[in-house]
């Protein structure tokens, strides 16, 4: 058996009941819960902030293939998954292997979710939208418990109210260091301008987290297909 990390665990202060009324309450701090989504420089764990009880608006810039390990990841923690893609061929390998995990979607305001958010392992689970289109979703289609909501795009649209307010931006590559500026300043536009290859970086209340990727051999294998084109 192995140690955890300190760093890696919730924090919390605890008052004695021998220090009396007056003492503090005990505070917590949220784990840093969600799906692995790679290692920092110093080889901790990062995960990405979903699924979770609160709605997340996650705003990636870059190729459509994050968001479809992404997508891998959320079915393996038991969410209901719908793309809404420009190249839905290339979803095709992902979708035999997930089962009725796994649905596409031409409207998703129209019809997503199409059963209600729930906890994991309750009735339908918690539900995920992932877009690689043009126009951004609309941002409310997060709004309440056990929703995820991932839009992934070259180029960051203008005047996009879902891309004003994530509650979480990737950029995954330096590339992006001008649109992150835009976004949300110059030292984000200065960290994201110093990834070195390979790297990536998550942008979340007000923090900056430095990492790369961690793809397993069986994701790999089931995003083979989409490396054979740009997407």
């Amino acid at each position: 058996m192995t140690t955890p990390d300190p760093a890696t665990l919730p924090a919390v202060t605890w008052r004695d009941p021998l220090d009396g009324p007056a003492a503090p309450e005990p505070a917590l701090v949220d784990a840093r819960a969600g799906i692995h989504l790679g290692t920092d420089r110093d080889g901790r764990p990062v995960p990405l902030p979903a699924p979770g009880p609160a709605g997340v608006r996650i705003a990636v810039l870059g190729e459509s293939l994050f968001g479809r390990l992404v997508a891998l990841r959320l079915l393996a923690v038991g969410a209901q998954v719908t793309a809404d893609t420009r190249v839905p061929e290339r979803w095709q390998l992902m979708c035999r292997a997930a089962g009725g995990g796994l649905s596409f979607a031409q409207d998703p305001a129209a019809v997503w979710p199409a059963r209600p958010p729930a906890p994991p392992g309750r009735d339908a689970g918690p539900q995920a939208l992932i877009s690689d289109r043009h126009r951004p979703p609309s941002p409310h289609l997060a709004d309440g418990p056990w929703r995820t909501v991932l839009h992934v795009t070259r180029a960051a649209p203008r005047h996009s109210p879902f891309w004003a307010r994530p509650d979480v931006l990737l950029a995954l590559d330096p590339g992006h260091a001008d649109a992150v500026g835009r976004l949300l300043g110059p030292p984000a536009a200065r960290c994201t301008a110093g990834l070195a290859r390979g790297e990536i970086v998550l942008f979340r209340s007000g923090t900056a987290e430095i990492l790369r990727p961690d793809i397993g051999p069986g994701e790999n294998a089931l995003l083979i297909p989409a490396r054979r084109g740009h997407g």
